[in-house]
């Protein structure tokens, strides 16, 4: 295997751990449309309300895929986002040691979709893993976008120990769902 490859399979079997650590579902699914359709009705089960975030980092392909979701809410209302049971984000980059996916927010329901619904989905190209947080603000990484973007981090489902013992789901997703797409 050239060391590109080694060196990226070292950063997903990173992130995958880290991910799960952090109590994260994380699988690994082909990049095609049809795999990513699949993988993602499987995780929605029968959820009858889902939105979908913008998808800027994948393949036109998937989000054409993506729109054909039943359940999915074209425009959502505040109500509607309010109540909608899950979300559907991609992410802008993994980072390997914390198996935290960056989210960039600004774009319409970027922000809803990853932080309000109970089911958070998020779409990761394997490409897009970098070692640590530092590496998204070099000009090489992802070509220098990490400087132009308001970025959210996220790690694992919500969680708080303000209370007490550590309760997740308490202020945003109670589960959060990672497909790696390779």
């Amino acid at each position: 295997m050239p060391f590109r490859q080694v060196a990226m399979s070292g950063l997903i079997d990173a992130f995958e751990a880290n991910a799960r650590g952090a109590a994260a579902t994380v699988d690994r699914i082909a990049g095609s449309p049809a795999a990513v359709l699949a993988a993602v009705e499987g995780a929605l089960k029968d959820s009858p309300a889902v939105v979908l975030g913008p998808g800027e980092f994948l393949p036109s392909e998937i989000m054409n895929a993506l729109v054909e979701l039943p359940g999915l809410v074209r425009e959502p209302s505040d109500e509607m986002l309010s109540r909608a049971d899950a979300g559907i984000s991609s992410a802008f980059a993994g980072i390997a040691s914390s198996g935290s996916v960056c989210v960039a927010m600004g774009p319409p329901l970027a922000a809803a979709a990853s932080l309000l619904m109970p089911l958070h989905i998020v779409l990761l190209c394997a490409d897009r893993i970098v070692e640590r947080p530092r590496n998204l603000f070099t000009p090489t990484c992802l070509g220098g976008e990490g400087f132009r973007r308001n970025l959210v981090l996220i790690t694992g489902p919500s969680a708080t120990a303000d209370m007490g013992p550590l309760v997740r789901g308490v202020h945003g997703p109670h589960q959060l769902r990672i497909f790696v797409l390779e």
